[in-house]
């Protein structure tokens, strides 16, 4: 459930930041509608929440227990970040096969990355695929415990990838492995820090050429194009809201 309080001055600073004084003062008489419909959003979801097929199956907690999210501004981040995150919520596990079935690679000669990891769904559905390794980043503590928890107890007959990871740091001072990666974004922030996370992508990749495709799921971002016109744009399915991009036809 959302902490009202404690989000309420986070939203302010940050809309001063971006839009300035007198925007925000017109724009902060519509600020507590918006909490009180995430406050009335979250209780609905709690009363009609069920335990998803996934973590049944395996017995893991990917999902939030009663609701469908986790509100960031429920959790301790040290991160200054956390107002420009987005809520976790874990992908469809049809979802994301469907997206990495556009990849036509070898999955070995790759590194998973999923900045913004959450309770660690996405990194345990890419361990059915034979990456070299999967490494998640996630900034909020609790989150990272519980995806160490799952990643532990997780037993699936199909998992080809057991060599995998859960770092607790900012996704935007995280510097890349040096192997070829496939880059995971399930709609993990707004578009402030994605232009700083991806601009340090495109820095790493001039220090140190190397095959990444980045997977960027979630409805249209303005300027996620733009920042990551160091790639192109090779695949674009509207109704699953992702779209693929990669260095590797420059």
């Amino acid at each position: 459930m959302p902490r009202l309080a404690r989000t309420i001055l986070p939203r302010i600073r940050k809309s001063i930041a971006e839009r300035g004084i007198v925007a925000s003062v017109l724009r902060s008489f519509l600020l507590p509608i918006h909490l009180i419909r995430e406050y009335r959003d979250a209780r609905a979801a709690g009363r009609n929440a069920e335990r998803s097929e996934f973590d049944a199956a395996y017995g893991v907690e990917t999902d939030e227990a009663g609701g469908d999210r986790t509100y960031l501004s429920d959790l301790e981040i040290p991160s200054r970040n956390w107002i420009y995150g987005t809520d976790y919520i874990a992908i469809e596990p049809e979802r994301f096969h469907e997206l990495l079935s556009q990849l036509k690679i070898s999955f070995e000669d790759f590194v998973f990355v999923d900045f913004g990891s959450g309770k660690g769904r996405a990194l345990l559905l890419a361990a059915e695929f034979p990456f070299k390794r999967i490494v998640g980043v996630e900034f909020a503590p609790e989150l990272h415990a519980i995806a160490q928890r799952n990643i532990r107890s997780y037993e699936n007959p199909k998992q080809r990838c057991s060599n995998i990871e859960s770092i607790c740091m900012d996704f935007s001072e995280y510097e890349l492995p040096d192997e070829p990666c496939v880059l995971y974004f399930f709609d993990p922030c707004e578009g402030s820090v994605l232009a700083k996370t991806l601009e340090n992508i495109r820095s790493s990749l001039e220090r140190r050429p190397r095959t990444i495709y980045l997977l960027y799921v979630a409805p249209p971002q303005e300027g996620v194009e733009r920042a990551a016109a160091f790639l192109a744009l090779v695949a674009h399915d509207a109704a699953r809201n992702f779209c693929i991009f990669t260095n590797a036809l420059h």
